[in-house]
């Protein structure tokens, strides 16, 4: 056999069983994700348009302004867009890996009320039940005003804690810390002493009442919240980094949580030293204290999405879903100041109900956390997309509005 001919026989050969094994490698790694990756033309984005997206989002890291960012797009069920930049601690100089844990704050609170929605769906309560009717010290509230404490004419209603029109005054990580050893019933308990702000009903006003939530969960279900999530929510999913403790082997993955010093440096205010989630975790607060990812979240999110479907589980009815994305904050005082016209609040997070290029689609719907956590569904566009750093900062940055806005421009007309 001709030399020249077996060399280039040999080496087809090779290329070829390259090929397979890259193809393999590719099927295998598509196995163990949760989304099949596609390419973003494929489901109508522009990749060009999502590398200015990295391009801004970097920029906020290069200029110090964020220790590190992590964004994530899905459409259509598929993974388009997936990007960590920074480092998850600067002191360490640890880059952000694709599975590091976040504190996601106020993003706990639609995990919980599709938590408390579930047992709805099981004829446990319904929204207009008092609450004292599960929770006695709900029973003789008072409310201040002009200085005069007087009884409530509105007894609070569980809808009024699913939509933030309790009237419950907001504990701020100051009052957390005077209440962080309690449990859910005695931090409940304690939350009722004060006066409310408003008569129940009648007034939008962001609180801690999804805590409350928390606790109806365990008083309906019999289990504490934390089990409860786990066997209802995240085994389901498979959130398998979603959780309100940080297991010993899983402390070295925690990003640092930073604030903004007196000479605008970055500070650390929560790390693997000294994070109290590391601990035996008492209160389990139901309004901020989840600890997840943003692989795990997108799965949360897109089943959110999927009405209610994913991954072979139906963990909760379209028909649910659907009553928690109404407007519930119409003809309450201080919504349009708020929300505007163009949107409102329903079971658990905010809803857009006006197509505007500002918030996205008609229908989208999410929520936000303090420390720089921030997800929406679009059904609309069949889409999620999420965001994940660790600032005190994202307000004032505007991230959401510039993330949003780009994510929307990088769609292919």
């Amino acid at each position: 056999m001709n030399i020249k001919f077996e060399i280039l026989l040999l080496k087809t050969l090779l290329n070829k069983a390259l090929i397979i094994l890259l193809l393999l490698a590719g099927v295998f790694s598509n196995a163990q994700s949760d989304f099949e990756i596609s390419s973003p033309e494929s489901q109508g984005f522009s990749s060009e348009k999502l590398t200015l997206l990295n391009q801004a989002m970097h920029s906020y890291v290069d200029d110090n302004e964020l220790s590190a960012i992590q964004t994530a797009i899905v459409k259509n069920g598929k993974l388009i867009h997936f990007d960590s930049y920074g480092s998850s601690d600067i002191s360490e100089n640890d880059p952000l890996e694709e599975d590091d844990i976040f504190r996601i704050a106020s993003m706990t609170k639609p995990i919980v009320s599709i938590g408390l929605m579930m047992l709805y769906e099981e004829g446990k309560f319904n929204l207009n039940d008092p609450v004292y009717k599960y929770i006695p010290e709900f029973k003789n509230l008072t409310i201040k005003k002009r200085k005069k404490v007087k009884p409530v004419k509105n007894h609070v209603k569980i809808i009024d804690l699913l939509r933030h029109s309790a009237g419950l005054n907001f504990k701020g990580p100051e009052d957390y810390r005077k209440v962080i050893s309690m449990n859910l019933e005695e931090y409940t308990k304690e939350s009722v002493k004060e006066p409310l702000r408003f008569e129940p009903g009648t007034t939008w006003w962001y609180s801690s009442s999804t805590d409350i939530c928390g606790y109806l969960i365990e008083i309906l279900s019999g289990q504490k919240l934390d089990v409860y999530l786990k066997d209802k929510i995240f085994d389901p999913l498979k959130m398998d980094d979603t959780s309100f403790e940080l297991p010993k082997n899983k402390i070295d993955r925690l990003t640092t949580l930073y604030v903004v010093g007196e000479k605008k440096e970055l500070v650390s205010f929560d790390n693997k030293s000294n994070t109290p989630f590391k601990d035996k975790v008492t209160l389990l607060n139901g309004s901020g204290g989840l600890l997840s990812t943003t692989k795990d979240y997108l799965k949360f999110s897109v089943m959110l999405l999927n009405n209610g479907f994913f991954g072979g589980e139906q963990i909760i009815k379209k028909s649910t879903l659907d009553l928690m994305k109404k407007d519930h904050s119409l003809g309450l005082k201080y919504k349009k100041l708020v929300f505007g016209k163009k949107k409102g609040f329903g079971l658990g997070f905010e809803v857009v109900k006006e197509e505007d290029t500002k918030f996205g689609s008609k229908g989208t719907f999410g929520w936000g956390g303090m420390f720089g956590t921030y997800f929406r569904a679009d059904p609309k566009q069949n889409m999620v997309y999420i965001y994940m750093t660790q600032s005190f900062e994202t307000y004032r940055l505007k991230l959401a509005d510039k993330f949003r806005a780009m994510v929307y421009e990088s769609i292919l007309e």
